[in-house]
């Protein structure tokens, strides 16, 4: 009896305090102070503000202002509010965005306290269009153009630019919150202001000088590259790609204007180019779906069904799509797989046979037009971009069981130890006459490989970027010996930090055996430089022979307010080539990625992460094993190559430590 009232009593006490809590629990009331007055900004401005926020019975927890352009949330900055009775301070951008005249727009303020009370309070901000006093015209180089004020909007510029251009444009700051806008195109193929949009791809004639123009207004720009197909316009489905559908025949000559030719390669199954520079027409009358890269330069062609990917029909005509792996177009860095939507399009170049032409090559590192792997090939032919249709029976034609077999689920393979010949021309055959039950696969080499000289290492550099008490200054524990590029700032009011400065030369350049080389190595931007947390204790195993902790401890790099810096080696030898191995790694839990852009007669770009959160391992912020390695570049006219570094990512871009190594018998 006892034992229960005392449960009772417990439970009654329990009840009392929670009773007491929800007495306590208080909502409370945060306030906003803000300036009356009209709010006014440009465009593209970062639009300040100051809230004095306060909350005397519970503590703040954020202050969030939104910029809405009609009911759209355009724009919003948070800041966390830990002190009431204090001002906050802030900015929130304005979007520039095409076709919008001058008008009004709503900044809305939202207070909250850590019980989720929220105050709100809304002024209306005026808007107007900048009128910029010039803007400039930035190619894939860095070269900048100046484009004057033609009337408002309306910018342009005239020069002997090359025939394909790629570019952005740039505007100044206008007032006193302007900001630096920059145009391109974005992911969804559209004229965008942004940091991160792909440059414009103008054409015009290089011989001449033409004229770029810019409407900052309706973002109307010229001259966009202009491609006629047959004499119909391809449409621009990015900077890089042009797209045209329609119907071609049987040995039809095919004109195409606004493309060079020279330098692509040209598909050996759907064309072949003339003496005179125009292509014949190769497969069966049809329509089709041809796409130009203008990057890779190449086409790629589609047979079409109306507006439909055509398929293999019952009476044996159509398409026919190859899958796998060993086999890609234009190259074996783009092999097909077995991914739904991957698969190649095979014309039928007589009725109901259909062709596969390629080069055999290596798996990685391949040409383009190397679409055969010399080694392995495990592939499928199917009716359809996908799968579900497929043949019933197939069987191989006299001869090709030498260098292929087939599996039980009819994919056709290399035979068993064999391998082609690496350079060799191989066409693969699928003939239908007898049948789609019937099909029949033929596969023989056309033509031996070319046979190349191997690529001879002459000499090795390497280069240790940083500062001047880190240096590599004798053989490392590999026996090589480095070259110091480091800062030299000498300007009084830096004499505490640590620069590179902007046209400075670093000659005598030594090879990895300390022998002088005529090369030199000049700064075309400022760097800043830096030890800490750069990487102390590279591991050999991986870095190979860049794992040296006086290399690799300290580096070169852009600050977070520049977009890129670069450095220029010069005086090299025009007849070798040059492969470059870059570095970098900085620790810090932001995601920093470097793009690396080198530029002589040939361009190589690619990007390396520096810094991330566990990026090198469970807390380890930093790169400690990736190297970025570039394909040969060869020097341009002037026995140059330009090393530009810029962002992907993050703040603060470092470069470590660089290997260049230097052939011959290359081409």
């Amino acid at each position: 009896m006892n034992k229960s009232i005392y449960i009772i009593l417990a439970l009654v006490g329990i009840l009392a305090m929670n009773s007491c809590s929800d007495d306590e629990f208080l909502s409370g009331n945060p306030d906003m102070e803000l300036g009356a007055g009209k709010v006014s900004a440009l465009y593209g401005d970062s639009l300040p503000f100051t809230i004095k926020a306060s909350d005397v019975d519970v503590p703040l927890s954020t202050l969030k202002a939104k910029l809405f352009y009609g009911e759209e949330l355009v724009s919003e900055t948070v800041i966390r509010t830990k002190t009431s009775g204090s001002d906050y301070t802030g900015k929130v951008f304005v979007p520039y965005y095409p076709n919008v005249i001058d008008g009004r727009a709503t900044l809305k303020f939202v207070l909250q306290n850590i019980h989720f009370t929220t105050t709100e309070m809304e002024r209306e901000v005026v808007l107007s269009r900048p009128d910029f006093p010039y803007v400039t015209l930035v190619d894939e180089m860095g070269e900048e153009y100046l484009m004057k004020r033609q009337s408002l909007y309306n910018y342009s510029v005239t020069g002997r630019f090359p025939q394909d251009m790629k570019a952005y444009f740039k505007t100044p700051k206008v007032g006193e919150n302007g900001n630096e806008l920059t145009f391109g195109w974005d992911n969804e193929n559209r004229l965008a202001e942004g940091k991160n949009v792909d440059p414009i791809t103008f054409s015009g004639t290089e011989a001449e000088p033409y004229e770029v123009t810019f409407n900052v207004l309706t973002y109307a720009v010229s001259p966009l590259v202009n491609v006629l197909f047959d004499g119909e316009k391809m449409i621009a489905q990015d900077a890089n790609t042009y797209l045209i559908q329609k119907s071609f025949t049987q040995g039809q000559s095919i004109v195409v204007v606004g493309i060079d030719l020279d330098g692509w390669w040209i598909n050996p199954d759907y064309f072949r180019k003339e003496s005179n520079g125009t292509l014949t027409f190769l497969p069966v009358d049809g329509k089709y779906r041809v796409v130009a890269n203008m990057k890779q330069k190449y086409f790629s062609v589609t047979r079409m069904n109306g507006d439909k990917e055509a398929t293999l029909s019952d009476d044996g005509h159509g398409a026919i799509w190859l899958m796998g792996w060993g086999v890609g177009s234009p190259s074996l860095d783009s092999q097909f797989g077995w991914n739904i939507g991957s698969n190649y399009c095979m014309p039928e170049i007589s009725s109901k046979k259909y062709q596969f032409t390629g080069v055999a090559g290596p798996e990685h590192g391949s040409s383009i037009g190397q679409r055969f792997r010399f080694d392995y090939i495990s592939a499928k032919f199917f009716f359809q971009n996908g799968y579900g249709g497929e043949f019933s029976q197939v069987t191989l034609a006299s001869g090709t069981e030498a260098l292929l077999k087939l599996t039980d689920s009819k994919n056709f393979e290399l035979a068993n130890d064999v391998k082609l010949e690496e350079g060799a021309t191989y066409v693969l055959t699928v003939d239908l006459t007898a049948g789609n039950d019937k099909a029949v696969i033929s596969f023989k080499k056309i033509s031996d490989g070319e046979v190349k000289p191997q690529p001879t290492l002459v000499q090795t550099l390497y280069f240790d970027f940083g500062i001047k008490t880190k240096k590599t200054e004798s053989a490392d524990n590999n026996g090589n010996y480095w070259n110091n590029i480091v800062n030299n700032s000498t300007i009084e009011e830096h004499k505490n930090e640590k620069y590179a400065i902007s046209g400075t030369i670093y000659s005598n350049l030594v090879n990895s055996k300390n022998i002088d080389t005529s090369y030199k190595l000049t700064l075309n931007s400022h760097f800043s430089t830096n030890d800490a947390g750069g990487l102390n204790k590279p591991e050999p195993d991986i870095l190979g022979d860049l794992a040296v902790a006086s290399a690799t401890g300290d580096y070169f790099y852009i600050e977070s307010n520049e977009e890129s810096s670069s450095f220029t080696f010069s005086e090299l030898d025009k007849n070798k080539g040059y492969k470059f191995y870059a570095f970098g790694s900085r620790s810090a839990t932001q995601i920093r990625t470097a793009v690396y852009n080198i530029s002589g007669k040939n361009t190589e770009e690619g990007e390396l992460q520096a810094a991330g959160k566990d990026y090198g391992g469970a807390g380890v912020h930093q790169n400690v094993q990736d190297i970025y390695t570039s394909e040969i570049v060869f020097p341009n006219e002037n026995d140059e190559i330009k090393f530009t570094i810029s962002r992907k990512t993050g703040d603060y871009i470092p470069l470590n430590a660089l290997k260049i190594e230097e052939y011959t018998n290359v081409k």
